[in-house]
């Protein structure tokens, strides 16, 4: 058996060469002062979300995927009798899924396009007991999005949408899947989007996931909270098989380097368009976002438009707290404040389902995260206090040269009205007097019976 074929994952499976091969670091944004500022706001948001910067999380995710891939590819070319009898007897294999999920716009499917980069290309293979090469290929990649059974999967994936295979049952659609998986090589599949199957039942679902699974290959379903929610409630055949092998995707912790990391790289992508300190812009983005690296994108974009609109054209602290006070962000804002609530109070069950993690996290993890919630609600209290403390003349003195965050100082005090003054109990009875004599009375009173 040739030996590349065997070996064509080991070249995938060190870190440094993985955190090479998937990071993106877009050029610096151009001067855009110059450009309309919801124009100039979209071309931010288009170079910020290019960035990726893999965390420790998603490094030690793909290694273990391409490692399980890599043990299926060398069982697969163990001889060519072995390949070839896999070809023609397709042995009946069921593998547990792997389940990625976390919260929405944490970076999953960023993960699973990383995981596709590494993955090694597509190669010949000259087999003796065929004429000519076959083109092998690592893995199946498909979005779930708009699917509504794993039969329609294994007609628009795995056999190319043949007008044949739609005659015919799944059972004989399984067969013929892994014949080509086994054919093609094929050693790991990826499911993306499963959130969005059509009808997002908890039965068709588990129908497409099972099908799949069936197949036999290293299988990765991508899911938000939500979906895994409603697999929960499946019976224990079906979650001993779809959710066996959870791997929990949370957002980096405020202290940590990940976190630093990216929020440098978006200071350097935007190219002086951000005049905060690094460690003010770290503990206000994870703040505000609750480290979710698709709304700290969107923050950042309305901060910019904010400093437009205020005839400026780099981002201060302040900006950042009103694009958080923002409108175009307040569903987003609700979501992160929900998620503050959660960390600082005991576990609800049936509220937000889609912001609860639905297994359980390591302890270490939760009192990192309680520790950063309590410590912020303890620094807005503090500045609260102050706030309240100052007169009018110390507190516009204080906004002015930027000692106040916007969302605690603020521009003026509310005027009260005086107070009501005391006034002497004859005076109050001649009062009353005087009003009930100035009534006129409209009707004459009845006579008694």
């Amino acid at each position: 058996m040739n030996v590349q074929v065997r070996a064509r994952f080991d070249d995938c499976l060190d870190l440094d060469q993985i955190r090479t091969r998937v990071t993106v670091r877009p050029q610096p944004l151009i001067e855009l002062s110059g450009i309309d500022p919801l124009i100039a706001a979209e071309i931010m948001e288009e170079s910020l979300r290019n960035i990726y910067v893999p965390n420790k999380f998603s490094l030690d995710f793909i290694r273990e995927m391409l490692g399980r891939a890599s043990l299926h590819n060398a069982d697969l070319f163990k001889s060519e009798t072995e390949y070839v009898s896999r070809i023609y007897n397709p042995p009946e294999l069921e593998k547990f899924p792997v389940c990625l999920t976390g919260l929405a716009g944490v970076g999953k499917s960023q993960t699973v396009a990383a995981l596709r980069k590494v993955c090694p290309p597509a190669m010949d293979f000259n087999c003796s007991h065929f004429q000519g090469s076959i083109e092998l290929i690592s893995h199946w990649y498909v979005s779930a999005r708009g699917k509504s059974s794993g039969k329609q999967l294994l007609l628009d994936v795995v056999l190319g949408d043949l007008e044949a295979g739609k005659k015919t049952n799944v059972a004989k659609l399984l067969i013929e899947s892994r014949r080509r998986a086994n054919l093609y090589g094929v050693s790991l599949a990826m499911l993306d989007e499963t959130q969005h199957i059509t009808g997002s039942g908890a039965s068709k679902v588990t129908d497409i996931l099972l099908t799949m699974a069936a197949i036999g290959l290293p299988i990765i379903f991508v899911s938000n909270y939500s979906l895994v929610h409603k697999l929960i409630r499946r019976n224990s055949e079906d979650k001993q098989r779809l959710l066996s092998e959870p791997r929990i995707m949370l957002p980096d912790h405020p202290d940590s380097q990940d976190w630093k990391d990216y929020v440098s790289e978006c200071i350097r992508v935007c190219n002086g368009h951000i005049q905060v300190g690094m460690n003010d812009l770290t503990t206000e983005l994870y703040r505000s976002t609750f480290g979710i690296k698709r709304l700290a994108v969107q923050l950042l974009k309305l901060a910019y438009i904010e400093c437009r609109s205020a005839g400026r054209k780099s981002i201060n602290l302040a900006d950042v707290s009103k694009a958080f006070r923002s409108s175009a962000y307040s569903s987003n804002s609700q979501d992160v404040q929900q998620l503050q609530l959660q960390a600082l109070q005991p576990r609800i069950t049936g509220t937000h389902l889609d912001l609860r993690c639905p297994f359980d996290l390591p302890v270490d993890r939760n009192s990192n995260v309680v520790s950063f919630a309590r410590e912020d609600r303890d620094n807005r209290m503090n500045a609260a206090v102050f706030d309240s403390a100052l007169n009018e003349k110390e507190r516009m003195a204080m906004k002015h040269i930027g000692l106040l965050p916007g969302d605690v100082a603020r521009s003026s005090r509310q005027n009260r009205p005086p107070p009501v003054p005391k006034v002497s109990d004859e005076e109050m009875t001649k009062s009353f007097f005087e009003i009930v004599g100035s009534l006129k009375q409209t009707t004459k009173p009845r006579k008694p019976r």
